[in-house]
């Protein structure tokens, strides 16, 4: 009997439990005090059923109690008049009936009070009584049969209330839980508003005429069952709906004696035994039988509700959604909505299991959770998150172009944008800011442009913004001129890179005035540049075009037209010295290369004014002349002309004698110069006057002069009718001097100043200056100061 008793619970236990894959128990502690049948229907109204005792839950549940608590399991359980219909069909159903009739059959009808255990078939919730925990001594045994006592009467008390006439009310306001932490380390949900204990079983929790002090803690502590079932478990016939109570009662018999003679404390057993007893467990976790009808806390449980919200119809502000319906009595769903941005929450309160949600902000993303509501508690929310579409940006624009790059800006549209994607050809790239320069691309080539705003997770765009662009087109390379003549020159180039429409080609002067434009195809490599003035600098443009209004980057070059000959070449000479004076051709670029040549020995100068003077030359030498101009690296003709150099001029020019009146000038005569005549010349810059002369001796006195002036001499020598150059010297004539005195009147509007020694210091320097300036170096003078006496 035995062997057979492990086998079928064995097989009892795999059945029911692989209907429970991964399945998620919670567990809330009720801390009011109401019967088993009173307790049962409050947890099968607002949770699931009396809890289920495991090895894995019961040492948890065990360390957050105190005191005897209510658990899912009776003796004798009536399968059709409780939570399990045998006609749903399930396996659950099925099996449980299959315990029910196998148990009865083989070991309730048949048993004797040495199997009492095997009383204890399932739990509340149908599940197979596969583990025990009971305080030794229990299950108490069926008492040996006594011969029956007289009885007086027998009465039957229920503990459930008739139906009520009115339904059910499911939308009573709710309270918010308070989460604490229990000592055994378990989070615990107390709520605020518990329904309340009555000594009669009403539907109606919440039942503010009957006093309550406990509350209910939620052991969050969650079963996963080891079986296959991958949704919770409900039961399929609740005791109730929002409609209506269920009639059924639980009634228990109570026979009255008559009073009977003390038995033997071997009888005590007997006195204990309850036929109907339902199981509580003790605060530290064993279980023990008591009367159905003791008011005791007790132990609810609930599957966790696994929902799923559905987010459709989402545009740039508002979204629809829909969620799964959560089982039980569900009084209503709060919808709670929260903006990612800016952390703002909607609550919205329904009853259907859809909600519409307006005035969002685009491009935000959104977190929502359903919370079903059931006896003011929160089930477990139905989640999901969701984007509104983001809106398009706006003012989408080139602002710059190049021949490889565009760069591009938009504006930032209204609401929220995670990052913009940038297309254009077969590329894509995402981009964080409201500018973007792209790169790598051909020059002269069309580009269209897109951009979109996103989100996050890539799961919405907006619409699609537009521009379209050419890149600069590139330069040409190489740029030469060649073939330069007077009043043209060849331009050639090696053509650019990428796409193009034509090449502009304009010669202009170093001013800027144009003088040559033309257009070339986009098969020309060269033009000619006609119409140029000689001997000039010439600038050439070469500029790239696409449309003839983006242009590339512009090459330059300049050159120069070739020069026409010089013309008027004057010669000038000195003993040493030799300046050419010439005028130039035509042109504005020019400088002039002038070759100076004494017996085929020559030496060059370069000059950009139109005269040049050699030094350092031979005495009446006869010296050759070329003069060329030059326009960058063009040469014109050279036109030549022939000169001497002068004799050597006197030496030694001093002033012989000197008077009042007049200066007696001496000279020396010129080496290898054979009796030359000599021309002298005299002059006071400050009276204007000079004097010229000539004579053939080394001397000359010039008379009638003024006294005390500084007068200029110089002497040159006259040979061949050429001159030398001169020989200067200058000498004062002595001075007749005479006294001028000059008288000062000082006047101030300061006491005594003028009588200060420091102020006639003050005006003696400045007289002394003036008279420096005007006369030093000129005149004999002297400024000397006295005071008048008296």
């Amino acid at each position: 009997m035995g062997k057979l008793q492990v086998k079928i619970c064995i097989f009892l236990c795999w059945a029911l439990t692989s209907m429970y894959s991964d399945a998620q128990r919670e567990y809330f502690i009720q801390r009011k005090n109401l019967t088993w049948v009173d307790a049962r229907n409050y947890c099968q109204a607002c949770f699931k059923e009396l809890v289920t005792l495991t090895p894995d839950n019961i040492q948890a549940l065990a360390r957050d109690i105190t005191s005897d608590h209510w658990i899912g399991l009776r003796k004798n359980f009536n399968f059709k008049n409780n939570s399990i219909d045998n006609s749903t069909g399930d396996l659950t159903s099925t099996v449980a009936s299959y315990a029910e009739s196998y148990f009865t059959t083989h070991y309730i009808n048949n048993s004797d009070s040495s199997s009492p255990i095997m009383n204890w078939t399932q739990w509340a919730d149908g599940d197979p009584l596969a583990f025990q925990n009971w305080y030794p001594g229990w299950p108490l045994p069926k008492p040996s049969p006594k011969p029956p006592n007289k009885t007086v009467c027998c009465s039957c008390s229920c503990t459930c209330p008739a139906r009520p006439t009115t339904p059910m009310t499911t939308n009573a306001e709710f309270t918010t839980p308070n989460t604490t932490t229990t000592q055994s380390g378990h989070n615990v949900t107390s709520w605020s508003d518990d329904p309340a204990e009555t000594t009669e079983f009403t539907p109606d929790f919440t039942d503010q005429s009957v006093a309550t002090d406990e509350s209910t803690t939620h052991v969050t502590r969650t079963e996963n069952m080891t079986t296959q079932r991958t949704t919770p478990y409900f039961t399929t016939s609740a005791p109730w709906t929002t409609a209506e109570m269920p009639l059924a009662a639980q009634c228990e018999k109570s026979p009255v004696q008559e009073p009977e003679e003390p038995e033997d404390e071997d009888d005590s057993n007997d006195e204990n035994y309850i036929e109907d007893s339902c199981v509580a467990m003790l605060s530290f976790g064993p279980w023990i039988e008591k009367s159905c009808l003791e008011r005791l806390p007790f132990i609810c449980y609930e599957d966790r509700f696994m929902g799923q919200v559905n987010v459709t119809n989402i545009t740039f502000e508002s979204a629809n959604l829909t969620w799964l319906v959560a089982p039980g009595d569900i009084s209503y769903y709060r919808v709670e909505v929260k903006g990612q941005k800016d952390n703002k929450t909607w609550v919205i309160n329904v009853t259907d299991l859809t909600c519409g949600l307006s005035n969002l902000t685009a491009g935000t993303s959104y977190s929502v959770q359903v919370f079903p509501v059931k006896c003011k508690r929160d089930l477990n929310p139905e989640n999901a998150t969701f984007y509104t579409i983001p809106k398009a940006v706006t003012n989408l624009a080139v602002s710059d172009v190049e021949k490889n790059s565009v760069f591009l800006r938009w504006k930032k549209p209204e609401g929220n944008v995670d990052f913009y994607r940038l297309t254009y050809k077969t590329t894509s790239v995402e981009v964080t800011t409201e500018t973007k320069k792209v790169d790598g691309l051909i020059p002269g080539t069309p580009y269209n442009f897109t951009v979109v705003s996103g989100v996050n997770d890539a799961s919405k765009w907006s619409y699609e913004a537009h521009v379209s662009a050419y890149t600069k087109p590139d330069k040409v390379y190489n740029l030469t001129v060649s073939d330069n003549t007077d009043g043209s020159m060849f331009v050639k180039w090696v053509g650019p890179v990428g796409n193009f429409t034509d090449i502009l080609v304009v010669a202009n002067y170093t001013n800027g005035t144009s003088l040559f434009n033309t257009t070339v195809n986009s098969t020309q490599s060269s033009v000619e540049v006609t119409d140029l003035p000689p001997a000039t600098r010439i600038f050439i443009y070469v500029t790239v075009r696409v449309n003839k209004d983006l242009v590339g980057e512009t090459e330059r070059i300049n050159s120069f037209t070739t020069p026409g000959p010089i013309s008027n070449l004057i010669l000038t000479t000195t003993n040493d010295a030799l300046t050419a004076t010439w005028l130039p051709p035509v042109g504005s670029a020019l400088n002039f290369t002038v070759e100076l040549c004494l017996n085929h020995a020559c030496e060059s100068k370069t000059s950009e004014a139109t005269d040049i003077t050699f030094k350092d030359l031979k005495n009446a030498a006869n010296y050759s002349v070329t003069v060329y101009a030059v326009s960058g690296q063009f040469t014109s003709k050279g036109v030549s002309a022939t000169m001497f150099t002068l004799p050597n001029p006197p030496t030694n020019p001093r002033a012989k004698s000197v008077s009042k009146d007049s200066i007696t000038f001496a000279w020396d005569a010129p080496a290898n110069t054979s009796s030359p005549t000599y021309g002298v010349n005299l002059n006071s810059n400050f009276w204007g006057h000079s004097w010229s002369n000539t004579t053939d001796t080394t001397t000359f006195t010039f008379s009638g002069l003024t006294s005390g002036t500084n007068y200029n001499f110089s002497v040159y020598a006259i040979a061949d009718g050429e001159k030398s150059a001169s020989a200067p010297c200058a000498r004062f004539t002595d001075p007749d001097l005479e006294e001028i005195s000059l008288s000062m009147l000082c006047s101030s509007s300061e006491s005594l100043l003028c009588d200060k020694n420091s102020t006639r210091e003050e005006v003696f320097k400045e007289l002394e200056k003036k008279f420096s300036t005007l006369l030093e170096g000129h005149i004999e003078w002297r400024l000397e100061k006295y005071r008048k006496q008296g």
